[in-house]
């Protein structure tokens, strides 16, 4: 599909590998930006979870000033929506201007009615220009970091500090580690993902990550008497260290593996001389939003934008959602084997 528009001088175009080095240009210098918008993750997404990429960009005097990431997902039970993008927490339109933002939104709307699709997600944290439908249930944490951790460690609260000592007290190590060590974190990572009663993702999604953005990706993992009980994969981009997925077994939690986990990445952080941790996404009073509101106790807010195509309301695809309970529980029965086998063909489906 070729898509073109022209805006005050501004051309938009769908993406070709022509523009790949211009686009990481483009990402890495723009405000707002965020590792969601590298143009890695669209042979990531495509290769492994099957959505068809729409990538479009601006230009204006042959300069890029917009670029927009989407991907066509469709839902096991029948819908088609573009979603900026999936998985991650993040990506929506990143543009100089509101010119350039809006002669992109053009471009996405008949992108969606081409496609049939029932509206547009945009995960972003602040709502631009544009006048759009939005969620606000979901935030992150987004932790200020300081080059002497110490600093740090005066400002969490008693409670937290002593569980971080359990865990360091308990034996427990941490090892940040490559590709070559994905077995391990995706061990954990499966059990965790079925007791929780959700689909996992694909191993081949997390080796693509770590392939694919060798210089912004790694994994760690927690130990104890050389058993990997915890581990988490860590992204780093312009300064903002993000951990999307980490796990641990439930029978070690009495160690604090989690607790170790963040404190090493958080406390190499410091001496790497980043700006800010980054907890990912949660929902509002959930376990996990608990959990990262010791840490950092107030929350950033993710405004997720829709431009609804034909609907009227926006989609609420998400595990607190009462309709889904009986899927979970389901799931947290079904023998480890299974779940692994059927897990990223059912995860891939949901946006």
């Amino acid at each position: 599909m070729k898509t073109q528009n022209n805006t005050a001088m501004i051309s938009v175009t769908e993406y070709s590998d022509i523009y790949k080095d211009k686009w990481n240009t483009y990402v890495e210098s723009a405000a707002g930006t965020t590792i969601a918008h590298l143009i890695e993750w669209r042979e990531i997404i495509s290769s492994t979870l099957g959505h068809k990429p729409f990538y479009i960009l601006a230009e204006k005097e042959d300069r890029i000033c917009g670029v927009l990431p989407m991907f066509l997902v469709k839902t096991w039970w029948g819908s088609r929506q573009l979603v900026s993008i999936p998985w991650i927490d993040y990506g929506g339109i990143l543009a100089d201007d509101a010119e350039s933002e809006k002669a992109i939104m053009d471009v996405a709307e008949q992108i969606a009615a081409n496609l049939k699709a029932k509206c547009i997600e945009f995960r972003t944290v602040n709502a631009g220009e544009l006048d759009l439908a939005h969620r606000t249930d979901k935030v992150t944490f987004w932790l200020p970091l300081n080059e002497d951790p110490d600093v740090l460690w005066k400002g969490f609260g008693a409670k937290l500090r002593n569980q971080i000592r359990k865990a360091e007290k308990s034996g427990l190590t941490t090892d940040f580690v490559g590709v070559d060590k994905l077995d391990e974190f995706y061990r954990v990572f499966c059990r965790n993902m079925r007791d929780l009663g959700t689909p996992v993702w694909g191993r081949d999604f997390y080796q693509a990550i770590l392939t694919k953005l060798p210089n912004s990706s790694e994994l760690i993992l927690v130990k104890k008497d050389d058993k990997t009980i915890a581990g988490g994969l860590v992204l780093n981009f312009q300064g903002k260290v993000y951990v999307p997925s980490a796990s641990s077994y439930r029978e070690m939690l009495k160690f604090c593996p989690n607790h170790a986990l963040y404190w090493a990445v958080i406390e190499r952080a410091c001496k790497n001389g980043d700006s800010f941790f980054d907890f990912g996404r949660s929902s509002k009073d959930a376990n996990t939003f608990k959990f990262k509101k010791q840490w950092m106790p107030e929350p950033t807010q993710l405004t997720w934008q829709y431009y609804l195509n034909g609907i009227d309301e926006v989609p609420h695809v998400s595990p607190q959602n009462s309709k889904y309970q009986f899927f979970i529980n389901v799931w947290r029965k079904l023998p480890m084997p299974i779940a692994n086998f059927l897990g990223p063909k059912v995860i891939k489906n949901f946006p």
